[in-house]
């Protein structure tokens, strides 16, 4: 409130308690020193109400500034965070960018040397092949001279002539000879059924299949990193569209070599699944999953965890008890915590791993299905199972991808076919924003990729405490 309004009320106010004194002395012939007292009083009371109204007033404008002030650094926070994922992204897909336009050149390179490579290989072998149909032909066309000058009780061809030719001894060496090419001959002269051939042509090499073979170094080196706490947590965020905020996370491990190299998961699972170690780092994820969740409740932040699942863990009698028990004590959670499982494992899926969804489900859990590259898959029985959310790489959602099998389903229409299941679709691999604009066209609401932001480590004090996962087994076990 301005001075001059505040000079304004307190003459009102001395006016007002001057006229009650007065009007006491006057119209009620009151002495002059009680008219004084009332009118004095009258004048206190009336400051006190105009200073308390006065105080309530600054008080519920202050809080007003406040609560605004509030709301303003956290639209602040939000936007620093999406200018984060900008900028991160923007990094990332320089390189990357730069590496597309690289590799095809790269690649029509490798091809055209292969090529070269096969083109001189056949070559030789042609040479090669031609060089000894030659030497046979004459050594065989001496032999014959040899042996018609014989008599003829003698006149057979020698076993290692035979041998050499192909020829069969129940017939007349001079049929054999209907069936010799010459390497430099213009024509040549066939018998109707010939009885010596000559020496088959190679069939085409073929690649030996790449079966995967075990490696012992990187299972000793994924049991050490697991002995020894070399795990890290990793999560990237799951946008809303068009707002780019974080709605929800992707829990990713990663394990630390001894010189500080980050092993992908591509680089250990398959390893990890081989050697049965695969459930005690789902174990160490959906410790650290909870701490995060935990975490984030205290700050206020309803945002949902994905935490991917190998299908070993859920039938994994030694230690899958043990987990359900974790989870159950944990289910205050099971709104925020979404388990995730490859298209290609949950269609492998058996009757022991539907077993332990429907526990897990039972509970309140939800899950996921990523990596789909086949949209002909029963996804309204995977709704049943308690699935809520499937995500689809962006290029093959777009059709830049042409390794999606669609069959009558188009692309397109894949997100509202999932909405009448009550399963949410979200593109992930987002790398561009041409992408996002056609995604938006398509009504996606939910994105995931490094245009937005990559997979970031948590801090180390963030997860303290986390258990070692081998004993837990082994107590399971026993």
């Amino acid at each position: 409130m301005s001075r001059a309004a505040t000079l304004f009320i307190f003459a009102c106010m001395t006016i007002v308690a001057i006229s009650c004194g007065l009007v006491m002395m006057v119209q009620f012939q009151r002495p002059f020193g009680e008219a004084a007292s009332v009118a004095l009083a009258l004048m206190c009371t009336m400051m006190v109400i105009h200073l308390v109204m006065t105080r309530t007033q600054e008080k519920s404008e202050f809080s007003e500034s406040v609560e605004r002030l509030e709301d303003r650094l956290s639209e602040i926070d939000d936007d620093v965070v999406n200018l984060e994922g900008r900028m991160s992204g923007m990094e990332t897909n320089l390189p990357q960018r730069t590496r597309q336009e690289i590799d095809p050149v790269f690649a029509e390179v490798e091809v055209i040397g292969s090529l070269v490579k096969q083109m001189a290989e056949a070559m030789a072998d042609m040479e090669t092949r031609l060089d000894d149909q030659s030497a046979k032909t004459i050594a065989l066309t001496h032999s014959v001279n040899a042996q018609q000058a014989l008599p003829s009780s003698q006149g057979q061809i020698p076993a290692s002539n035979q041998a050499a030719v192909g020829y069969t001894p129940d017939h007349n060496p001079s049929d054999a000879m209907g069936t010799m090419r010459h390497p430099h001959a213009s024509h040549h002269v066939t018998s109707p059924e010939p009885e010596v051939t000559t020496q088959p042509q190679a069939a085409p090499r073929r690649p030996d299949p790449r079966m995967p073979r075990p490696d012992a170094a990187l299972a000793a080196e994924i049991s050490a990193a697991l002995d020894a706490g070399r795990v890290d947590l990793y999560l990237q965020p799951i946008v809303t569209l068009p707002q780019r905020r974080v709605r929800y996370y992707e829990a990713l491990s990663r394990l630390r070599r001894l010189d500080g190299e980050t092993l992908e998961p591509v680089e250990f699972i398959a390893e990890a699944e081989r050697t049965g170690q695969m459930p005690a780092i789902d174990n160490l994820l959906l410790f650290r999953s909870l701490q995060i969740l935990k975490r984030l409740s205290s700050r206020n932040r309803e945002a949902g965890l994905f935490c991917n699942l190998s299908p070993s863990t859920l039938v994994d009698e030694d230690f899958f008890p043990g987990f359900l028990e974790f989870v159950r004590a944990n289910e205050t959670y099971a709104d925020l915590l979404i388990f995730e499982f490859t298209q290609a494992h949950v269609a492998a899926m058996g009757l022991l791993e539907h077993e332990s969804l429907a526990a897990l489900a039972d509970l309140g859990f939800r899950f996921s299905v990523d990596q789909i590259t086949d949209l002909r898959m029963d996804f309204r029985g995977l709704a049943d199972k308690g699935f809520r959310f499937a995500k689809l790489n962006a290029a093959r959602l777009l059709q830049q991808d042409e390794t999606l099998a669609h069959g009558n389903i188009h692309p397109a229409d894949f997100g509202s076919l999932l909405q009448r299941y009550g399963i949410e679709l979200i593109s992930d691999h987002v790398e561009a924003e041409t992408q996002v604009t056609e995604l938006l066209d398509l009504d996606i609401r939910c994105a995931q990729g490094y245009l937005f932001s990559p997979p970031r480590p948590v801090r180390a004090d963030i997860l303290q405490g986390a258990p070692n996962p081998r004993p837990i087994k082994r107590a399971q076990a026993g």
